[in-house]
Parts: C-alpha cells; sequence; structure tokens
C-alpha cells in the first residue's frame, strides 16, 4: 500500500488528467479546482523528476508523466467499471469505492480485470479508459463472454457490460436513459426499431444504437 505522500502525488496526476481532458491545462486551472493549494510542493518535485514541465502558466506532461499518469486513470476507471457490472453500483457510487480500490491493484491484476471485463472503452461515467496491451491483443476468449445488444435473442435478459459509442453526446444520453453499466436489460423486439426493458421500464432505440451497447452474454 502506498504511503499518504504518494497517494497525494497520485491524486494530484489524476486531477491534471481530468483537467487535460475538459479543460486547458494551466496553473491557474489547477488553482481554479483545489485552492488548498497543496499540490504545489508536488508540482516541482514532478518537474524536478522529469514527469512534468511547465514555465508559468501551462504546464505538459513528459512522456514519463503521461504514462503515469494514464495508468493511475487506467485503474480508477476499470475500478469504477467493475464495481459497475459485477456489484451493481450505480455510477454515482462507484467514485468513493474506486479511488480506493485504484490504490491496491497490481498492474498484472489490472490486465486480468480489463480482460474480464472485455475491454471497456470507457467507463460507467462515459469518460474513456486508456487502452492497455490486453486492449490491443482483443482476447478472442473475451469476446465470446461479451455480445452487442442486437446479438442477443428476443425475449431474454442480461446485463449491460459496457458502452462503446464513441461518442460522448450519445453516451450520456444512454447513461440518462437508465443504460448504465450493470443494469440489466431485456430485448423484446429489434425490428422496425429496437425496443428494450430497463428498470421496469420501455425504450425504444435505434436499431444502429444496439451495436453500440455490450451486454455479457447471456446463460444459454
Amino acid at each position: 500500500m502506498k504511503d499518504s505522500r504518494d497517494l497525494r502525488k497520485d491524486e494530484l496526476l489524476e486531477m491534471l488528467w481530468h483537467l487535460s481532458e475538459h479543460h486547458k491545462l494551466t496553473l491557474s486551472m489547477l488553482r481554479e479546482h483545489d485552492s488548498s493549494r497543496e499540490y504545489e510542493k508536488s508540482l516541482y518535485d514532478f518537474r524536478s523528476n522529469g514527469i512534468l514541465s511547465f514555465d508559468g502558466e501551462n504546464i505538459t506532461f513528459n512522456e514519463k508523466g503521461r504514462a503515469k499518469a494514464e495508468a493511475i486513470i487506467r485503474r480508477h476507471r476499470l475500478a469504477e467499471c467493475l464495481m459497475s457490472s459485477a456489484l451493481g453500483k450505480k455510477p454515482a457510487e462507484t467514485e468513493e469505492a474506486a479511488c480506493e480500490f485504484e490504490h491496491i491493484l497490481s498492474s498484472e491484476l489490472v490486465e486480468s480485470i480489463c480482460t474480464l471485463l472485455g475491454h471497456p472503452p470507457t467507463c460507467p461515467h462515459g469518460e474513456i479508459i486508456p487502452q492497455g496491451k490486453c486492449c490491443i491483443e482483443a482476447k478472442s476468449s473475451v469476446k465470446s463472454a461479451v455480445i452487442t445488444l442486437t446479438n442477443m435473442m428476443v425475449g431474454s435478459t442480461a446485463k449491460i457490460a459496457f458502452l462503446n459509442t464513441h461518442n460522448d453526446s450519445r453516451t450520456h444520453k444512454l447513461l440518462s436513459m437508465g443504460l448504465n453499466p450493470g443494469s440489466e436489460i431485456k430485448l423484446h423486439q429489434t425490428k422496425p426499431v429496437l425496443v428494450v426493458e430497463v428498470d421496469n421500464r420501455q425504450i425504444a432505440l435505434e436499431n444502429s444504437i444496439g451495436d453500440e451497447i455490450n451486454v455479457w452474454k447471456p446463460a444459454e
């Protein structure tokens, strides 16, 4: 288990990664998101260790820092997927548990979890999960465990494994409709449109969306 100083550094890298995804990565933006300014010593440590570069306002990940931050984000978001898919937690319930769980995952265990979950491209909140070696290899044994909604038999029920829309607005729309990883979904019809049932509600979807909803293969 990491000591508290290392944990704070991991949390800072995680915060910087989030900022780089949604904002400009600057010192001002970092201060806006964390007014405690406890991070400043760590910033200088990161610069001296070749993790970050910054001169005045702009902050840049060096190659070493990007790899380290990617690994942290990957662990965290896969932990969220595990909580959601395997334990049935709602996205809002996964954050705190994932923060604790991510720090005890070895790199080997991260790859195993990713493989088990079918290499999900996004976390339950719709954020991109950085790929690992296992994602590139795309093991065929896992492909058979996860299928698309369109490959389900009408009348069958399965749990959603992950969404694979490659479109942020579409992902968030599906999440708002209750199509969350871990949720149980029943396929009622496929033509002329998909009709599914989630949380005792029937929802009509475009056929193309069925290829973007991946479910755990129902038992035969």
